[in-house]
């Protein structure tokens, strides 16, 4: 938001909700106001339109009348406006007029957490302010504007001036960021390359915004992170160890470890602005042995909210697989598993209507249980291990050690020999273990 319109919006404020066109989403829209601390007093729609003012000249004027009725300061629109049809529309309800983009830009810099993220904020902030940065009246300053100097040239007003410089401090700190956020890409990937070093398998956490995948990420691996019912509560991915579950009495065998990421969540009319906060998320999706597809069982909108995130995530493959094209180490094809969250939420009829829908979906409530997608996801890491049995000799126990955690142990038996296992291992890990392996 510009300088003018920040102060306060944080707080009460009272706002109309205004939606043009098809599809319009009014519901999620105010869920966004409210996150942000608005209250939502009224909602106005139109089914087209209007280049001019958003919407027509009718709807704007039964606008400026719900505003005064209802008392609201701010009017929020379901889509980006420009600045032109932005200033018709304030002038027309009397009120602060705040579009879809720059209210989510508003709830990113709220939530940002670390370093990384409050640059991403502030880089969208910036390129949304850019096309908008208005110098003064541009009617006053063609007053006495004239022509004059030596030459009789046309001479630029100070307005004109103040528009240029603020537009170039404004294009430098976007390069400043932008050599920032792409160190910041560097370290994720050195990051990322000692993860795949370790033969840790990964677990992505992906889904539509307000979904539960804090909530499942803290079910995993009792993380304390913040699970709060608003939209975009997590911004920065957050990767945690899950260690490996005991199989039985734990005397047998044992599950792997794994690495799970939690995600920033996708929404619809993702701003493009916005582009650069999701890097991270599409990386850690793209570059995951596993992906969880968070989804919300309660909600209205579940199969497009679904559609969303599957749309995205392969517009990321994709542009990844691009960029990628001629290296060894590109973007895979890594099992999907589904995951219906919120189920307490769900009535038993529409319980039944979602397992007729989405049967292979893992659903579950990750506030008391997420045991059945703790096992879905060692099933996914186990279809793509190679299979072994190995004997390793007493004297060599360090490498019978070292599968706890690396492997999948169905079986363990101490014999005279040495250890005999029944194991599943990665196969970038296999080789080391080829010497013990039982013929």
């Amino acid at each position: 938001m510009t300088e003018n319109r920040e102060e306060g919006v944080g707080l009460e404020a009272r706002a109309v909700l205004v939606g043009a066109g098809e599809p319009r989403h009014m519901e999620e829209l105010g869920r966004l106001a409210t996150t942000l601390g608005m209250e939502v007093v009224g909602v106005l729609e139109q089914g087209r339109r209007d280049n001019a003012g958003y919407v027509g000249r009718g709807k704007r004027e039964e606008l400026r009348d719900l505003v005064g009725e209802l008392g609201a300061g701010f009017v929020v629109t379901d889509d980006e406006l420009t600045a032109s049809q932005a200033r018709v529309l304030e002038r027309a309800a009397g009120a602060v007029v705040v579009d879809r983009t720059e209210l989510i830009i508003r709830i990113f810099e709220v939530h940002a957490g670390d370093a990384a993220s409050s640059l991403e904020v502030e880089l969208a902030d910036l390129q949304y302010r850019l096309p908008r940065v208005k110098g003064r009246n541009p009617e006053l300053s063609r007053l006495g504007g004239g022509r004059g100097g030596a030459g009789g040239g046309a001479r630029r007003g100070s307005g004109e001036q103040q528009l240029e410089y603020d537009r170039r401090v404004i294009r430098g700190r976007i390069d400043t960021i932008n050599r920032k956020l792409e160190r910041e890409k560097t370290g994720r990937e050195v990051r990322g390359a000692r993860l795949r070093e370790a033969n840790t398998p990964t677990v992505a956490l992906v889904g539509y915004t307000n979904a539960g995948k804090t909530t499942i990420l803290n079910a995993l691996s009792g993380a304390g992170r913040s699970t709060k019912d608003r939209l975009f509560e997590t911004l920065e991915t957050t990767t945690r160890l899950v260690e490996g579950a005991a199989v039985g009495n734990g005397a047998q065998g044992a599950h792997p470890d794994f690495v799970v990421t939690d995600t920033v969540g996708f929404i619809r009319k993702l701003p493009t602005q916005l582009v650069h906060s999701f890097a991270s998320t599409l990386e850690a999706a793209n570059q995951a042995d596993v992906k969880v597809l968070c989804a919300d069982a309660s909600s209205l909108e579940l199969e497009d909210e679904i559609a969303t995130v599957g749309r995205t995530l392969s517009e990321g493959a994709s542009e990844g697989a691009s960029e990628g094209a001629g290296e060894e180490d590109g973007p895979t094809q890594a099992p999907t598993i589904l995951c219906l969250n919120k189920m307490d939420l769900v009535s038993e009829e529409r319980s039944g209507e979602l397992e007729r829908l989405y049967p292979e979906a893992v659903r579950i409530s990750a506030v008391s249980d997420a045991v059945p997608l703790l096992d879905a996801i060692y099933e996914a890491i186990a279809g793509d291990r190679e299979r072994m049995q190995v004997l390793i000799p007493h004297d060599d126990y360090g490498a019978a050690s070292r599968l706890y955690g690396l492997a999948d142990i169905h079986s363990r038996q101490t014999t005279e020999e040495g250890v005999f296992m029944d194991i599943s291992l990665p196969h970038a890990a296999s080789a080391k273990y080829a010497p013990y392996k039982v013929p």
